[in-house]
């Protein structure tokens, strides 16, 4: 099937795609998670996506903020501050905090990853490059490899504001976006040379992945999206029609017809006439379902916070 969306649709996607969507942070939560497998992909694109309320992020630096005083601070306090305060909106206070982190503490490859983090939510393209790219150096493997995912999710956004049609040729990974090059990797009965079949990194799923559970990537149709086409051409079909989902519902305009090429692999639909309809309303029972799940696990904290159990819920 050949895609012919209209180009009219792009700069209502362009303004989806916005700074918060790009990045992903660093603090003691996230230390907390240094592998991410295939369970935690499926947990994600089911809607389980384990983030904290904002009474968790505000209690955080209440609780946090005088601790900085202590002569034996940790620098790791600084990072859980500065999260907390970005998750709150507070993207400036965010910035200090590392500034003053890097005086006390200088050379951290965190402090200089949560900067160009929170310089792309600031909308400051070309310094949270520099930042992303630094940290790249200082620790290429760190951070589950996703500094450079960031990266290339910037470059894309600024060549994306410049071509508004270049949504429609390619996503920020660079993968080919033919369904009929990579269903032949969902379905045995369709077949292609392997040399045709890109080489995928080994971590791009956990990647993308941890900037939908630790930053916001998780508003991204184009991250979404970019899930989607990674799993489609490592074989992951069902797993790849739930990322597409999220990228429709945000979106994106080449995500409903991608999703229409991978029903057709699927066994559970490929027998009958798939609705989509019918469908997506499934996928969507099934995010809310996780979605609550997640709420409920907030209630949870919200209610240790409540009971003054700092420490407990914080881990320090």
């Amino acid at each position: 099937m050949k895609f012919a969306c209209s180009l009219l649709v792009v700069p209502a996607v362009l303004l989806l795609f916005v700074p918060p969507a790009l990045a992903c942070l660093w603090d003691s939560d996230t230390l907390k998670e240094e592998s991410i497998g295939l369970d935690e992909v499926a947990a994600v694109v089911r809607g389980k996506i384990l983030k904290h309320s904002a009474t968790f992020y505000e209690r955080k630096v209440a609780y946090t903020l005088p601790l900085l005083e202590r002569e034996d601070v940790k620098p790791e306090r600084y990072d859980d501050l500065a999260v907390a305060y970005e998750k709150l909106g507070r993207t400036q206070e965010a910035i200090a905090t590392m500034e003053a982190k890097e005086k006390r503490f200088p050379g951290l490859y965190t402090t200089v990853a949560n900067l160009g983090t929170f310089h792309a939510h600031a909308g400051d393209y070309p310094r949270a490059l520099e930042e992303l790219r630094r940290a790249l150096v200082l620790n290429p493997d760190a951070h589950f490899g996703r500094e450079k995912y960031q990266v290339k999710a910037i470059e894309y956004l600024q060549r994306l504001a410049a071509t508004p049609e270049l949504i429609q040729k390619e996503e920020f990974l660079g993968l080919p976006l033919e369904p009929d090059r990579y269903l032949f990797v969902m379905n045995p009965k369709k077949t292609a040379p392997r040399k045709e079949r890109p080489e995928l990194p080994k971590d791009v799923l956990q990647g993308l992945v941890g900037i939908i559970r630790f930053g916001s990537g998780d508003k991204s149709p184009h991250l979404w999206f970019s899930l989607g086409i990674s799993l489609a051409w490592s074989g992951h079909k069902n797993l790849a029609i739930r990322a597409m989902r999220r990228a429709e519902l945000l979106g994106h305009p080449l995500a409903r017809e991608h999703a229409g090429e991978l029903i057709r692999t699927i066994k559970a639909y490929s027998k009958k006439t798939p609705d989509w309809a019918e469908i997506s309303a499934e996928l969507d029972a099934e995010w809310a379902k996780g979605q609550g799940q997640v709420q409920q696990k907030q209630r949870e904290e919200d209610a240790l916070l409540a009971r003054g159990k700092d420490k407990q819920v914080f881990g320090y």
